[in-house]
């Protein structure tokens, strides 16, 4: 087993999709988050090939141990 994949049942997640991260490299790891943040998304949400590279683009920003702001406040005030 991939000491990266941790069983989720009885720790009061099993809402959550089961990924298994094909590798140990942070690109891998960061591709197994887009997919539990896409899993997650509601029924039916389809995400453009802008919101799929920017969120990996984050999630790859995390797993090195970056901190990613998800204010929505945040990205109206961007633009100056």
């Amino acid at each position: 087993m991939n000491p990266l994949h941790r069983d989720t049942k009885g720790a009061g997640m099993s809402d959550l999709p089961n990924i298994e991260v094909q590798g140990e490299s942070e690109p891998a790891v960061a591709l197994a988050l887009l997919r539990i943040i896409m899993a997650s998304s509601k029924d039916g949400t389809e995400h453009d090939r802008d919101w799929i590279l920017s969120t990996y683009a984050d999630c790859l920003a995390v797993v090195g141990g970056a901190e990613v702001s998800y204010d929505e406040e945040d990205e109206g005030k961007e633009g100056g």
